[in-house]
This record gives structure tokens, C-alpha cells and sequence, in this order.
């Protein structure tokens, strides 16, 4: 018989497993090492996506001010503006101790400052290389030079350079953009030269618009100044016109004042010739004062007031009335009581009302009626001219309004009605015609109500 195996002792289990067991313990540290690098392996990671991220957003702050400021170069309507941001935006290549761009004048003879916050220092460096011809190879080469402080060299260990930018505009050298800087030479580098020359790239069109800009208001102001001349024109012309009726209507108080004289001196007074003679000087005192208020030169700028409408009326009604009825035209007044004020200027206003008065006048060389009439529609004051004339054709009416377009023949300008759709244009209003052959002509013009600035 076979004798049973002997079974083991604890103690040999335990020698048995013990090499496993020790293998256990080891991968395990092994396990825990690995596990510790791939944690500090990530943490690393971890804070270099932070500053990542960081840098990023620094770099998209840094561009968003950048292309603020190069926005305010290119759109500034003040010499300060373009060299400020300039300056700004130079900063972020290069440190800055001054700075300014020079402008050439119609020659190269000579370079003007841009900004007058400059310091002669500049100024003077910038002369001293015009005539050492440095600026002109700059701006022949159209490349950035960068020359040292010779000054500064003398008497400090320090470094200090003057870099001269060219400015170049659609392949025309205009000027130089002067930066004073404590940047030594040799820490320049091919990238700082050129974004320096896309900065003065920027700020030449910055220039141009600014020079555009300015010849903009030049031109504007002209005009204003043609137009106040071409109205001023059209009033002299219309006195001109009316001279004979104005002329008869200052003669008439004139002739009772120097009859009444005579009887005064022959002892032969009249009763209340006192009261007679006071009413006849006042009569002579309003014509003058309508007719020098009427005729003063015009404004250039259409200045905005309270402006009693129906007085305007008044006045050049009673300025043309008598010479209007000495060609049989009778006159139809409406006016509206207790009518608000509208807003610009009397003098501009009654020029409108003058020249289409006259114009329908002229509508009826055999005579009729003018009406004249003002309402209030809704928050407009409406004024309205009509006559009983021979009308104007349907494919006049559009072209009325135009310069130089007329209805007289060679009597007439073509400007009369161009400068009363001007004029009503620049009081906010509108102006609209009604017309048929053979039965007349209707002026309809709309003004804003005045409204009292807040």
C-alpha cells in the first residue's frame, strides 16, 4: 500500500509563497511610482494649458488694442489723435522717449511737425538730417535707418538711437515718423524694423484722410460762401426789380411830410399836424428798416430761431404791394391767428416768400390775384402762395426746382426757385408745387414747428 503524502507545514507554505508575495509588493511600488509620475506628468501639463490659455488671451487683448488704435489712426480727424495712437502702438515694439511725425511741404525743402507736442529736440534732429540727406535716402529707399544719439553718447554710458520710419503713401514718400528710443542698435531686430513700417504705413493714410478731411471743410465752407453769395445775389436783383414800387412808396410820405412843411411855414398849420407828421416818419422808418433788413448780406450759416411767420409775410407783402397793384394784381390774405413759431432765419425765409411772389407775378402780366394763406397741419406750420396765372406744364413741374431751368425765356435766371427748395431744405421744411394751364399756380411750403432747445 501506498503511504499518504505528508502534509505540509505552515511554515513551508509561507517559504513557498513568500517569492510571490515579494513580487506582489514590487509591482505594486512600481505601480504607485508610475502612477505618481503620470499625476505629476499631468499636473505639469496642466499648468502649462494655464498659461497657454493666459498667453493667449494676452495675445487677443493685445490685438484687440491694437486694432483699436489703428482704427483711431486711420479714421482721426485731429493731427494729436494720429500721432497719440502712433506712439501707442509704437510702444508695443519698441520702448519710446519721443516720438512725432514730419511732414514734407509742397517741396522737401523743409519738414513740419504733426503734432505740436513734439520737442524741439526732435525738431531739430529732423532738420539736421534733412540737410545731411539721410531723409532723402530713407524716402528714396523707402527703408528704416537707425542712427545714434550723438548727444546723449557724449555724456551717459547708456545708449539712445533715433530710428527714422519713411512714410509712404501709394509709393510717394510724404514725411518721416521720428522715434527717439533707449534700444540699443544691436537689440533691433528684422521684425521690429518692419511692423515700425507698417505702423507708418498706417499712419500715412491716417494723414491722407486727415488732409482729405480738411479739404472736405475747405470746400464745404465755400460753398456755404457761394451759396450765401448766390442768395444775396437773388435778393439785390429782386430790389432791383421792385426799385420803381419802393421808390413811389418812400415818395408818398415824402410828399405829404414836405406839403405839410410848406403850410407850417406859411403859418397855415393844419390841425394835429404834429400827430401827421410823427405817423408819416414812422411810415418812412418801417420802409427803410424792411428794406435794410431784407437787403443785409446773407449768413453763411442758417442760424436756428423763433421766427413769427405771418409777420414775415406782413412785411414783404407790404413791401411789394404797391407795385404789384400798379399792375393790377390784388392780394388775398389768410393768415392764421395765434400761429406757432417755426425755427431758422426770418432773412432766408422771406427770400423764398419774395421770390415766389414775384414769380407769380410774372404769371400774370395782365394782373389777378395772389392768395396768401398759413395754417398750422399737425407740427408744421404750411404757408401757401397761389396766383391766377397761366399755370405752368406738366413737364415743367418736375424741373422747376433745378438750377438753371426756367420758364421766363431770357428773362429769367432759372436760380429763383433753386435757392427756395435750398433754403427750405436746410430749414428742415419741404416745398411742393401745384399747377394748371390756364388756371394758376400753387406754392405749398411745410415748416417745422420751434422747438426751444433742451
Amino acid at each position: 500500500m501506498d503511504s499518504e503524502p505528508k502534509k505540509k507545514n505552515r511554515l513551508e507554505l509561507l517559504e513557498e509563497g513568500l517569492p510571490q508575495f515579494e513580487q506582489f509588493i514590487e509591482s505594486r511600488e512600481t505601480y504607485i511610482r508610475a502612477l505618481e509620475k503620470t499625476i505629476d506628468i499631468l499636473r505639469q501639463e496642466n499648468v502649462q494649458f494655464n498659461q497657454n490659455n493666459l498667453a493667449i488671451r494676452s495675445s487677443i487683448d493685445e490685438l484687440v488694442a491694437t486694432q483699436r488704435l489703428s482704427n483711431i489712426i486711420s479714421t482721426a480727424t485731429e493731427p494729436e489723435l494720429i500721432v497719440s495712437a502712433l506712439i501707442e502702438l509704437t510702444r508695443q515694439v519698441i520702448p519710446v522717449l519721443d516720438s512725432n511725425i514730419f511732414l514734407f511741404q509742397s517741396t522737401s525743402s523743409r519738414l513740419i511737425p504733426l503734432s505740436s507736442k513734439g520737442s524741439p529736440r526732435l525738431q531739430n534732429e529732423a532738420e539736421h538730417q534733412l540737410e545731411a540727406g539721410i531723409v532723402d535716402w530713407v524716402i528714396a529707399e523707402k527703408k528704416t535707418v537707425i542712427i545714434p544719439d550723438l548727444e546723449h553718447m557724449l555724456s551717459k554710458t547708456s545708449s539712445r538711437n533715433f530710428v527714422i520710419v519713411p512714410l509712404i503713401l501709394r509709393s510717394q514718400g510724404i514725411g518721416i515718423f521720428i522715434i527717439h528710443t533707449e534700444k540699443s542698435q544691436q537689440e533691433f531686430s528684422n521684425q521690429d524694423i518692419q511692423l515700425l513700417s507698417v505702423l507708418a504705413n498706417q499712419a500715412a493714410v491716417g494723414v491722407e484722410n486727415w488732409r482729405t478731411y480738411q479739404q472736405l471743410l475747405k470746400a464745404n465752407d465755400e460753398l456755404k460762401s457761394s451759396q450765401a453769395q448766390m442768395v444775396q445775389a437773388a435778393k439785390l436783383a429782386a430790389i432791383g426789380e421792385l426799385a420803381a414800387g419802393i421808390a413811389h412808396e418812400i415818395k408818398n410820405p415824402l410828399q405829404v411830410l414836405m406839403l405839410h412843411m410848406d403850410l407850417v411855414q406859411a403859418g397855415r398849420p393844419l390841425p394835429n399836424w404834429m400827430d401827421m407828421f410823427s405817423k408819416q416818419l414812422k411810415r418812412l422808418s418801417d420802409i427803410t428798416l424792411r428794406l435794410m433788413n431784407f437787403s443785409r448780406n446773407a449768413s453763411e450759416e442758417v442760424t436756428t430761431e423763433p421766427i413769427d411767420v405771418n409777420k414775415a409775410i406782413e412785411d414783404i407783402v407790404m413791401m411789394v404791394q404797391h407795385e404789384f397793384e400798379g399792375n393790377g394784381i390784388e392780394f388775398d390774405q389768410s393768415l392764421a391767428q395765434d400761429l406757432p413759431n417755426v425755427g431758422g432765419n426770418a432773412n432766408y425765409l422771406q427770400q423764398v416768400f419774395l421770390n415766389l411772389l414775384i414769380n407769380a407775378r410774372d404769371a400774370m402780366p395782365k394782373g389777378g390775384t395772389i392768395g396768401v394763406s398759413t395754417s398750422l397741419t399737425g407740427f408744421h406750420v404750411c404757408v401757401k402762395i397761389s396766383d391766377t396765372g397761366q399755370g405752368i406744364e406738366k413737364d415743367h413741374l418736375e424741373k422747376i426746382f433745378k438750377p438753371f431751368f426756367s420758364t421766363k425765356g431770357e428773362k429769367g435766371t432759372g436760380l429763383g426757385l433753386a435757392i427756395c427748395s435750398k433754403i427750405i431744405a436746410q430749414h428742415k421744411g419741404e416745398i411742393r408745387v401745384e399747377s394748371e394751364v390756364g388756371k394758376g399756380t400753387t406754392f405749398t411750403i411745410f415748416l417745422p414747428v420751434w422747438r426751444a432747445p433742451q
